[in-house]
């Protein structure tokens, strides 16, 4: 027990250590110039706001996204609550206006595969009254829309995501019927399924078996569910016991599922309990748990209470991920994750006062992991859909060549942190083995519970890894977890949990660590086989996603790794 706490002591030691390192090698944080403080134990740190030429038209209920590399912002209404049927990308440091041909007040928008963006629905009158059809796409890169047809049903305030089929699941709605329907990457639009809750502005979710879930926590007149069932494109609902104490943040912005996925099936999204505190929740596939954070999220500044307004916004090139908020003396927060570090490193960043009061804007994460606010607008004024602005303001949390100069700046940091790293990872591998309890197989941990490697664990790892081989499950492009569950006999949210721990992957990304290395063995033994055959051979149900995810494993495509093996 002596050495255990002796252990322990020297780990939380260490953990101060790395975190003091953090903050002096992060350049979001070196580019601060404000002291930083503390709320609740979380570093408050001021960011400056740079103010950004002014938008063309004042916009709210907009769509915002980043194609081409250029942000631009599309719909919503103008002053007076008034339809725009208009569009502005930001180039060269101004912005330029375009002409939609519908407007898009409260639509979506998807950034397909292809570059080109889906728009569709949103508010068929001013006023934000009833819903429409409409459906333009527009080409970034020739800076033109195109109106091509209608959806299955009118729609407001829905959510859509690109599947890699290269369709588009379509759901959610306000004040009308709800259900799932499908773009089918073409010109037409067709009916999924009815749902059993109807909802407005959804969270859509994929997961590794290829489905996608479906959750929201207010319905579509703006009323909160009170008993939160997880719907599925393909799969039946399910009840994720995580909701049975906290509750998806409420937002009034235009959604896009991407911004809050971090990568391999996993995704975060802010959760609320009774009492008003927010966490941010971790989703993975079938499971819903609460991501550990070294501090709970602050609800207060010191101006006071601080209203978070939108989900997470990831920047997974830097690993790090923003949820935005607001408080009455017009300030902005963007509460940073950092959930690469484990617990994931909580930072409350803030600007001085952009407006007289309580203000709410839509964000957009550009490609360098800076956010762009868009459309600022006051909550606290009167009918302020009445009023919206053309503010824009950019928050630089990543600046390159500031990042390079304080490397070169502070070597020595990095060498302590180094070791630091190495002392930790040591006494981590002796409380480890002191402290392994194994996961029963009937089980499977609460929502937040933080999962550790056990005998159990590799054990089952072991049986994964012996039935994928054995069975060649990964030339199966249907295959799913369930599928592996239900071979083990083993609740398929062990499975993932597993995975997750043993070897920090989905069983997706395991699968295409197979595939990939299968399509290698085709490519050097059958160079006669065109890529098309080696994906379909490889379990891949379309050369689209093999061809991305050699790329990502390899850094080339197929043909150019064919080519590379013959130098």
């Amino acid at each position: 027990m002596s050495y255990l706490c002796r252990v322990t002591g020297t780990m939380r030691l260490l953990l101060s250590i790395l975190c003091v390192f953090g903050m002096l090698l992060t350049p979001a944080v070196q580019a601060q110039e404000a002291v930083q403080t503390e709320q609740a134990g979380c570093p408050i740190i001021k960011v400056a706001a740079e103010r950004l030429p002014d938008l063309n038209i004042p916009r709210s209920g907009h769509s915002v996204f980043v194609a081409n590399g250029e942000v631009t912002v599309v719909g919503g209404h103008t002053s007076g609550f008034v339809l725009t049927p208009t569009a502005e990308y930001f180039k060269d440091g101004e912005w330029h206006l375009l002409q939609t041909v519908y407007a898009h007040d409260g639509g979506f928008s998807v950034v397909l595969k292809s570059g080109k963006v889906l728009l569709a629905g949103g508010f068929k009158d001013n006023l934000g009254i009833s819903q429409s059809f409409e459906v333009e796409m527009y080409d970034p890169t020739t800076h033109h829309f195109d109106g091509f047809g209608c959806l299955d049903q009118k729609r407001a305030s829905a959510t859509a995501i690109e599947l890699d089929s290269g369709q588009v699941l379509i759901t959610g709605n306000w004040y009308a019927d709800d259900a799932m329907e499908c773009f089918d990457g073409q010109t037409s639009f067709s009916h999924v399924k009815t749902v059993r809750q109807p909802r407005y502005l959804p969270h859509l979710f994929r997961t590794s078996d290829g489905d996608i879930m479906v959750l929201a926590g207010y319905d579509n007149k703006g009323q909160p569910i009170d008993s939160l069932m997880v719907e599925r494109m393909k799969g039946e609902p399910f009840r994720a016991p995580l909701f049975e104490t906290w509750h998806p943040l409420q937002y009034d912005l235009a959604l896009h599922s991407d911004d809050s996925f971090i990568g391999d099936d996993t995704y975060l999204m802010p959760v609320q309990d009774k009492d008003g505190q927010m966490a941010i929740a971790e989703v993975c596939d079938t499971v819903f748990s609460l991501l550990p954070t070294d501090h709970p999220v602050p609800m207060a500044g010191p101006w006071g209470k601080i209203s978070y307004y939108a989900p997470v916004y990831a920047d997974r090139q830097h690993q790090r991920s923003y949820v935005m908020g607001c408080d009455s003396t017009g300030r902005q927060y963007a509460l940073c994750i950092d959930y690469a570090q484990k617990p994931a490193k909580l930072t409350l960043f803030h600007t001085d006062p952009l407006t007289d009061g309580l203000t709410i804007t839509i964000p957009v994460m550009t490609n360098d992991g800076n956010l762009v606010l868009t459309g600022i607008k006051q909550v606290t004024k009167p009918n302020f859909n009445f009023s919206p602005t053309a503010l824009v303001w950019l928050l630089r949390f990543n600046d390159d060549s500031h990042a390079a100069s304080a490397s070169a700046n502070h070597g020595w940091l990095w060498a302590a942190l180094a070791f630091a790293l190495l002392v930790l990872i040591i006494a981590g591998i002796a409380l480890r083995r002191r402290r392994k309890q194994p996961l029963p197989s009937d089980s499977e941990p609460s929502p937040g519970e933080d999962l550790q490697s056990t005998e159990a664990t590799k054990l089952l790892l072991n049986d994964i890894i012996q039935l994928i081989e054995d069975k060649k499950l990964y030339l199966n492009s249907e295959i799913k977890v369930s599928d592996v569950a239900d071979a083990l006999n083993v609740n398929l949210r062990i499975i993932t949990n597993c995975l997750k721990v043993e070897r920090g992957c989905s069983l997706t990304q395991l699968l295409k660590n197979y595939r990939i290395e299968h399509a290698k063995q085709l490519i050097v033994s059958h160079p006669e086989l065109k890529m098309v055959n080696i994906a379909m051979e490889s379990g891949y149900a379309n050369e689209r996603s093999f061809f991305r995810d050699f790329k990502q494993a390899t850094g080339m495509t197929p043909s150019e790794w064919q080519m590379a093996q013959k130098d």
